[in-house]
């Protein structure tokens, strides 16, 4: 194998990271995203790497993808017409819900439509008691009349969600079997596959997600698979999933609801990568794209997971990485309400017709204007130039939409855009750390994405976080993720008993079942000779209640020394999350969970000896700060900075794909990683 490519489809430009194992070089593109078929942005970048990069396709060892059609199909509602297959008398189960609401003191709530409608909710005849016993056996002829009702339907994909399915599943895969060979064309999802876990509710609904999404995930990524080999590209497609780990292109079309959070994900693992280095164990990753800005906390070199997370009102289980998303980004469309009060967001520009500085048709302002008019980006360098911004749009948007409506000048105005986006991502930088209990001040803020270095300073200043990092190539991190990514399959058994009631020796012999036929599996996927790793932990709660913490077990056998040092472990996280915990109290262990991960090719990371200097500016313009107003300000040309080179504030730092803002009195250093470490004025902090 030669080169490793990671692409990353976003809302408004596809990014492209190639990393060629023979010269150690890293090559980055990016092109505009096309969101009606995004399959074709692909094909686009494919074409521009062969045909003005000279990049060979053939060579490829392994391509890796983020992308975010699941994501938009849950928003937009353009899923697969899907019906549900439940227990008898269980058929309102998406109709009632839970008694949580969103806001307690809100009558006017309106939950949202369930994504299959009553009247295509079918039951069966069949019981499976709380322990996982037989009550109720579905009989041929009940199997036989609910196929029939679902082909009657004529639906696209159809969910199977039985009660207590996760401690027996006989009976559900009994009924997938006979929708999937007398109604071939059919998508089947079932729960005993897609959430093997306790909660009906949020079971079924994590079932229906994937059956809704499936048909056209499916069909997405048979798009791909089509347009690679039409370049030739030979080398194994592998997807990125919610949880940081890739997966091939069969199992995606098979686990759509692992998609969801594909793109942010990878951005993710790339910062994580970053966490080897010393000092960097801990971060905040801030994401900031054209219509969101993404938000990760990563404690001691592991970012923090979530098992239940809910989109658009619809609760989803799915190992995930716990990302805290912001309508906020650089297509963000800023505005006067009716009260005189500035807003930014949620509501973007995109892609089409994007920002009014690109001359796509949009008229509205948008912090990528702001950023133009306050002349922190050169519209005639954007994408070193291939893209020309038009400055008099920006200027003409920003006066008519806020400007003239607030009496102020275009630079005010125009910072004024830019500090109400900024304080509404600090807020999200503090929900990830102060709302859980870590001082921010011990973080390190991450800034990619195409905005991220632009905003990441004030960002920090406002949330008071002790520096800011911006890796090499920020505009395209993420895609820089995908080719650091390993194969990962999550599995979860369910155990709910007290902990006093557990032999350890009993866990060994059930994380052992887990682990079977895992190096097969992983290792048929990610070559001959793959290092497959089993990472094992342990889901634990006080008993009666709802709050349950993962944790780790480490390496080893689970000894009764182990288990209790992880008792120990629970009480601790359970206190500096939720403020309490009593070691009085009876703990039940709710479930087991392994982790097993391939070992992909992946680049290194090298260190370089540090050079002593103050580089030379390539340039000097005009940019407006709202400490200084307008000044005369160096710009730096990253290519030209080498580690261990220092630069006070203001300044501006550009490369292709990003723009640092360098902030007055704020100190900018290179280190051995050629990473940008930015500490913001002290005087400010």
């Amino acid at each position: 194998m030669t080169t490793l490519l990671g692409i990353d489809v976003g809302g408004t430009f596809t990014d492209v990271i190639a990393f060629d194992e023979i010269s150690r070089t890293v090559l980055v593109d990016k092109v505009s995203s096309t969101p009606a078929r995004p399959e074709e942005g692909i094909v686009a970048a494919l074409c521009k790497l062969r045909e003005e990069r000279g990049f060979d396709l053939g060579g490829l060892g392994v391509f890796a993808h983020a992308s975010t059609v699941a994501t938009n199909a849950l928003l937009e509602g353009k899923m697969a017409s899907t019906a549900l297959v439940v227990t008898r008398g269980f058929r309102d189960v998406l109709e009632i819900g839970t008694q949580i609401r969103p806001e307690m003191f809100d009558l006017g709530v309106v939950k949202p439509a369930p994504l299959v409608p009553r009247g295509l909710v079918f039951e069966v005849d069949e019981r499976i008691d709380r322990v996982g016993g037989v009550v109720r056996a579905p009989t041929p002829q009940a199997i036989d009349a609910v196929v029939e009702q679902v082909r009657a339907a004529g639906v696209e994909s159809c969910a199977v969600c039985l009660l207590f399915s996760f401690l027996n599943s006989d009976h559900e895969m009994q009924i997938a079997r006979a929708l999937r060979e007398r109604i071939p064309d059919l998508g089947v999802a079932v729960s005993a596959e897609i959430c093997a876990e306790i909660k009906e509710y949020e079971r079924a609904s994590t079932t229906v997600v994937a059956a809704a999404l499936q048909p056209l995930v499916a069909d997405y990524v048979a798009g791909v698979e089509r347009g690679l080999e039409e370049q030739d590209v030979t080398a194994p497609f592998f997807v990125m999933q919610s949880s940081g780990g890739v997966m091939s292109a069969a199992q995606a079309q098979a686990n759509a609801h692992r998609m969801i959070l594909s793109g942010p994900a990878a951005g993710v693992i790339a910062a994580t990568g970053l966490a080897r280095i010393e000092g960097l164990r801990n971060q905040i990753t801030f994401d900031m794209g054209g219509t969101s800005t993404d938000i990760c906390l990563i404690y001691e070199g592991e970012p923090r997971m979530e098992r239940e997370s809910s989109f658009e009102g619809r609760p989803i289980q799915v190992p995930q990485v716990d990302i805290h998303t912001i309508g906020s980004g650089g297509g963000s469309i800023a505005s006067v309400d009716e009260g005189g009060l500035l807003r930014v967001g949620p509501g973007s520009a995109g892609a089409t017709p994007g920002p009014a500085c690109y001359s796509r048709g949009g008229v509205l302002p948008t912090t990528t204007d702001a950023q133009l008019v306050l002349g922190r980006i050169d519209a005639d360098r954007f994408l070193a130039g291939e893209m020309h911004l038009d400055l008099e749009a920006a200027e003409r948007a920003v006066s008519d939409q806020v400007a003239t409506r607030l009496g102020v000048s275009v630079e005010e105005a125009a910072a004024g855009i830019l500090d109400v986006a900024d304080a509404v991502m600090a807020r999200g930088v503090r929900v990830v750390s102060v709302n859980r209990g870590f001082d921010p001040r011990d973080f390190s803020l991450v800034a990619y994405g195409g905005a991220g270095a632009m905003h990441a300073l004030d960002v920090a200043t406002i949330a008071d976080v002790a520096r800011v990092l911006v890796p090499p190539f920020p505009g395209a991190f993420s895609a820089y993720g995908l080719v650091n990514a390993e194969l990962r399959q999550d599995v979860h058994r369910q155990i709910e008993r007290l902990v006093v009631a557990i032999d350890p020796g009993r866990l060994e012999v059930l994380w052992e079942e887990m682990a079977d036929g895992a190096g097969e599996r992983l290792g048929g996927i990610a070559g001959a000779g793959s290092t497959i790793r089993l990472v094992r932990s342990m889901r634990l709660r006080y008993s009666w209640q709802d709050n349950a913490i993962e944790l780790g077990t480490g390496d080893g056998p689970m000894t009764p020394e182990r288990f209790e040092r992880i008792l120990g472990k629970f009480h601790a996280e359970h206190d500096r999350e939720f403020g309490h915990s009593n070691p009085l109290d009876p703990v039940e262990l709710v479930a087991i969970g392994l982790q097993m991960i391939g070992e992909l090719p992946k680049p290194p990371l090298t260190a370089a000896q540090l050079e002593e200097g103050v580089p030379a500016p390539a340039t000097a313009r005009r940019v407006y700060f709202a400490s200084n107003g307008w000044t005369e300000t160096p710009v730096f040309e990253r290519s030209a900075l080498r580690p261990g080179h220092s630069i006070l504030g203001p300044a501006i730092v550009e490369e292709r794909e990003a723009t640092v803002v360098v902030t007055p009195g704020s100190e900018m250093r290179v280190d051995r990683y050629a990473n940008l470490i930015l500490t913001p004025e002290l005087e400010v902090r």
